[in-house]
């Protein structure tokens, strides 16, 4: 595509983008997610001009090159990668832990170490660095999604189509110490998203994990889609097949969604070609769109990292590093 069509593409782009009509007027927020046939996702290492030239119907990225606010990218980066090479529109979603503490996050405060505010708990053994939280208090709420200069604010500014909602099965690892959590996270994603949508009408909530919630139907009614890791594969080992009765489980919930008409999408870490291809067409024959990244999420080919064969070998955030170094 020469420069000028380029330009005047993307200048259309903003132009649609600017008044809804391409997406949210013509289509619900579940139906514009229906029809993503293809998606990437990538935290680390992004390179925007790459991106650019992928053909996925939706980009689920980090608001920031660096976690933190001094590499947030910008309204005309967002807007750039809403563009497909072919001139045709994408989404473009960020990414946002609504049940953890990031250490490398703009609003961290390095005094939170010896001094943590009352809604910081402990952190998450599995990744280092990221911190559980007691997400039902108002400070912390207030630092996500409903202060001026919040985290959901920014990326609204920014020009992103929706947010990607991790860490919402937090509930699942202070339930002992809080047993109403579960009903405090389904509380605390309706709030995020009533509060979204009133900023940005038509704005996306897609919900990654915590399909246990699916029973919940204001719970479902809150979230446009769901985002489901490791639904075949990888929670005893990479690359290892689930339980059969977990995988019917999984199902079984996220059938519930489908149900009211809402999309689900897959991510498989997968390391082999042939297993690749049979869980996309396995997840191909059920409905859902999968996608299979590395588990560190930073835009390398799957086939790329080595197999994992011994614990010391092992990936942050991979069962195998679990086993090795978590309780």
């Amino acid at each position: 595509m020469s420069w000028l069509k380029r330009s005047m593409v993307l200048a259309s782009a903003v132009l649609l983008a600017g008044v809804g009509w391409w997406q949210w007027q013509i289509r619900s927020p579940s139906q514009v997610l229906s029809a993503v046939k293809s998606w990437d996702y990538q935290l680390q290492k992004i390179d925007p001009a790459r991106l650019e030239r992928s053909m996925a119907d939706l980009l689920v990225i980090d608001y920031s090159r660096t976690g933190r606010g001094d590499g947030a990218f910008s309204r005309d980066d967002v807007m750039r990668l809403k563009l497909r090479p072919d001139g045709s529109p994408r989404l473009v979603v960020a990414y946002l832990s609504v049940g953890e503490a990031e250490e490398y996050r703009y609003y961290w405060k390095a005094e939170w170490k010896s001094a943590p505010p009352p809604w910081l708990y402990t952190e998450n053994c599995r990744w280092p660095g990221n911190h559980l939280v007691r997400y039902w208090m108002d400070d912390w709420k207030e630092l996500i999604f409903r202060g001026q200069d919040s985290y959901l604010a920014q990326i609204i500014a920014a020009g992103f189509d929706g947010v990607y909602l991790d860490r919402i099965d937090a509930y699942w690892d202070l339930r002992e110490t809080y047993p109403q959590g579960q009903a405090a996270m389904v509380d605390f994603v309706a709030e995020l998203a009533e509060h979204a949508r009133r900023a940005k009408p038509g704005f996306l909530v897609i919900a990654q994990n915590a399909e246990a919630l699916l029973d919940n139907a204001s719970y479902r009614a809150a979230i446009d889609a769901l985002a489901k890791e490791d639904l075949l594969h990888g929670v005893k080992g990479t690359g290892v097949r689930n339980d059969e009765k977990l995988i019917a489980w999984s199902l079984g919930q996220i059938d519930r969604l489908k149900r009211d008409g809402k999309p689900v999408l897959v991510v498989e870490y997968l390391q082999s070609r042939e297993a690749i291809a049979q869980a996309r067409k396995e997840t191909r024959a059920l409905g859902l769109r999968s996608t299979f990244p590395t588990r560190a999420l930073d835009g390398r080919d799957p086939l790329d990292p080595p197999t994992i064969t011994e614990p010391s070998q092992a990936v942050i955030g991979t069962p195998e590093f679990h086993k090795k170094h978590c309780t």
